[in-house]
């Protein structure tokens, strides 16, 4: 098997981030990017993609569209705020052109203002975190105002740390408001799926059965199942296999790892199983969907 090291570098064959910088000719010295939905028209990025940086984005108007991130899926309509952060899967699985605002960033932007841990403590940054929610439109508004704020001042390095970081702040309070407007019951069965959504990013490549994250959740695997059909409507081991899809997905079209090197990443010891279920997953060979 592979160095992790070396994987880790083919990780980054695409970067998403970098590539929306070079479509728009924004300066690669700037540890932040604004995009609009003009921007996502002229990428063109219809496959899964790995995430290297930490983004939030604002819907104002347009059809609903599928934004799926690992092995969950959300829907994005006019109001939805969306926060993903490094490291995590996601894709849009539709024409996603309605009006938008997104700011991505990486952790350099904060250096000189606060401890970078600040960003790892905020949960919808996370993989199996709340990433889309829904907003009110007193709210949205106030998220547009820091939104036009940062694209006026996006030249000026000095003033555009402490405006993210207003709105970092307003977005985790707007988080913290819709988590207990959730009904008690309902929020327990979303932390728990949301738990197992986080487990599954750690330990899909050693642990793909359903018993080890019942375990992990001191629950049976059939409760974990019955908890997970109500939320997403899809059981344990379907919504495993869904996230190990969309990281092989990722894998084939943003890296130039070979399917062999793919499937040790994943945790499988024999390439032609792996060629096998990848298969069953998407009806066609992993070479196949590469060339898509």
């Amino acid at each position: 098997m592979e160095n992790k090291g070396n994987r880790q570098t083919s990780l980054k064959t695409f970067n998403l981030y970098k590539y929306l910088k070079e479509q728009s000719f924004h300066s690669m010295s700037f540890p932040y990017f604004l995009a609009t939905q003009d921007t996502y028209k002229e990428a063109t990025v219809r496959f899964p993609f790995r995430t290297f940086t930490y983004g939030i984005g604002i819907t104002y108007s347009g059809e609903s569209n599928l934004f799926k991130i690992g092995s969950a899926d959300f829907e994005v309509k006019a109001g939805s705020l969306t926060t993903i952060g490094p490291g995590i899967v996601s894709q849009w699985m539709g024409n996603y052109s309605g009006d938008h605002d997104t700011i991505y960033f990486t952790e350099d932007l904060f250096n000189d203002i606060l401890n970078v841990n600040f960003l790892n403590s905020l949960p919808f940054f996370l993989p199996g975190g709340k990433h889309v929610i829904q907003l009110q439109q007193p709210e949205t508004e106030k998220i547009k105002l820091l939104f036009n704020l940062l694209k006026a001042f996006k030249e000026d390095k000095k003033l555009m740390p402490g405006l993210t970081h207003s709105l970092l702040t307003l977005v985790s309070d707007l988080h913290n408001f819709s988590n207990n407007e959730t009904q008690p019951h309902t929020n327990n069965k979303e932390t728990m799926a949301g738990k197992f959504r986080s487990l599954v990013a750690k330990h899909f490549p050693e642990q793909k059965d359903v018993s080890f994250y019942a375990s992990a959740l001191n629950i049976t695997p059939k409760y974990l199942s019955e908890i997970l059909m109500e939320i997403s409507g899809k059981p344990a081991k379907m919504l495993i296999d869904e996230h190990i899809a969309m990281e092989a997905k990722s894998l084939l079209r943003q890296t130039t790892m070979t399917v062999q090197e793919i499937c040790y990443w994943l945790g499988y010891d024999d390439t032609s199983y792996f060629t096998k279920v990848f298969k069953k997953w998407e009806g066609m060979l992993p070479l196949a969907y590469r060339k898509l």
